[in-house]
């Protein structure tokens, strides 16, 4: 049985070290815990679940309001002077004179039915409110849009970080070979001790470098644990090495600049606003216009004891029902109409002011995302190109180092130079990518489904 030991250690370290491995987070997972946590987003969401209660407001003015009122009260009542005075079957009566102070008690109660049947303001404050569900509708689109840009953009800068940061270890790595061979070789008397110098200090630098990435990593991951709503990141899915950005399609800034000028999310919700302030005009003007109500009430009151239209009482009870109409009609409310107005009229302008802004700006983010993200495949490609040069490069610097023909600053400088490149290789794939999402939601097209297309090329 002793055989069995060593597969059973072998089984034993393979469970610990599946238990304790650590899955790396993609963009997905990222994005998923930001829609549960990132606070501004749950802003918007509350916003917009409380848009949705205009219209159910609007339309309860609008609908039959029912009350009922009661009152309990104990009189003390007093009563002096000549009372009775009149006639009773054409005899006239002279009255008689009443001093009388008396304590009761008092209930009643009312039940009234009011119903609107006309009120320009009401009606027009119901179809306010459903362009405010509306707008308010499009603001969480856009929300969702600004979070998924806002996930991207600080998702791909966490996996520059960490390029910056392998791209520095490796930098400094290198150039620690390079000062050992420099100092083996000045030891030998093959170079001078300048060669030493410079060496060293490359590698100064290097580790100088070395720290800014480490800290930019911690930097980037505080920026998606802020994002997120407190969820903390360590590992990140990176791009696969052998993808490229493509064309967005169409490959046409035509296109996408029509689509900006009419399905732009902001501009759609800033359109929106501009139709409620033409409809506050229309309600300001409402103000002038009458009121029509349908009124129906039932009072019952009940006394112990006083005098009841000049008859002294105990046990009074009284009842009263009415059913009528109500017409109100404004004729000076001391300017307060005419200031309303104005006010509307200028709230209008505003709302036209700032929806030219909005198409504007609409305008200018998919032609610079669309420019952007074409110059960025062109750049992508001319980059991978340039890192395969720049390894060449160092190839043959090397062999030359190795053989005296080239020195040791020969050789740091075709390494910063492979490093320089890949760092922006990498670097030119992420904007490329960001930019091809912006453009998307400047159109007003980007939708979930363009954040599983980055995801999945993520090497998982």
């Amino acid at each position: 049985m002793n055989f069995l030991r060593p597969l059973l250690v072998a089984m034993f370290s393979l469970c610990v070290a599946l238990s304790t491995a650590v899955r790396a987070d993609d963009l997905l997972s990222v994005y998923t815990k930001a829609l549960d946590g990132n606070p501004e987003y749950l802003s918007v969401i509350a916003a917009y679940q409380q848009a949705l209660e205009a219209r159910p407001q609007a339309l309860a003015k609008l609908l039959p309001q029912i009350g009922v009122s009661g009152e309990a009260e104990t009189i003390s009542q007093t009563l002096s002077g000549r009372f009775f005075v009149g006639g009773v079957g054409g005899l006239p009566v002279t009255g008689s004179d009443v001093n009388r102070t008396d304590a009761f008690n008092s209930v009643g109660y009312q039940v009234g039915l009011t119903q609107v049947l006309f009120d320009r303001g009401l009606y027009l404050t119901l179809d306010t409110a459903a362009l405010e569900v509306s707008r308010a509708g499009l603001l969480t689109y856009d929300a969702q849009d600004a979070l998924r840009i806002g996930v991207a953009e600080a998702y791909f800068a966490a996996l520059g970080a960490d390029e910056e940061l392998r791209f520095a270890e490796a930098e400094k790595a290198a150039i620690e070979a390079v000062l050992v061979q420099t100092r083996d070789k000045a030891a030998a008397g093959l170079v001078a001790d300048t060669e030493v110098q410079v060496a060293q200090s490359q590698l100064d630098l290097a580790a100088s470098a070395l720290i800014a990435a480490k800290n930019a990593v911690a930097v980037s991951r505080v920026q998606l644990e802020l994002l997120s709503g407190g969820t903390r990141f360590g590992q990140l899915d990176g791009l696969a090495k052998t993808y490229l950005p493509v064309p967005p399609e169409p490959d046409s800034i035509d296109v996408w600049i029509e689509r900006a000028g009419s399905q732009n999310l902001q501009l759609k919700a800033q359109k929106l606003a501009t139709e409620i302030a033409r409809k506050n005009i229309d309600k300001a003007y409402g103000a002038r216009w009458p009121r029509l109500d349908a009124l129906a009430a039932y009072t019952y009151q009940y006394a112990e004891g006083g005098i009841s239209n000049g008859i002294g009482a105990e046990g009074n009870r009284a009842t009263d029902e009415r059913v009528g109409l109500q017409l109100k009609i404004p004729i000076f409310t001391g300017g307060a109409i005419t200031s309303a107005i104005r006010a509307a009229q200028a709230g209008l302008a505003r709302a036209e002011a700032d929806e030219a802004a909005k198409r504007s700006e609409a305008l200018r983010k998919v032609q610079v995302a669309f420019l952007n993200s074409s110059s960025g495949i062109a750049r992508v490609r001319a980059l991978k190109q340039a890192v395969q040069s720049t390894t060449a490069s160092e190839d043959a610097i090397r062999v030359g180092y190795e053989v005296g023909t080239r020195t040791n600053g020969d050789l740091l400088l075709a390494l910063r130079s492979r490093y320089r490149a890949e760092r922006d290789f990498a670097v030119a794939r992420y904007d490329t990518i960001l930019n091809t999402l912006r453009l998307r939601a400047a159109a007003g097209s980007l939708n979930h489904a363009d954040l599983l297309a980055v995801n999945g090329a993520l090497a998982h």
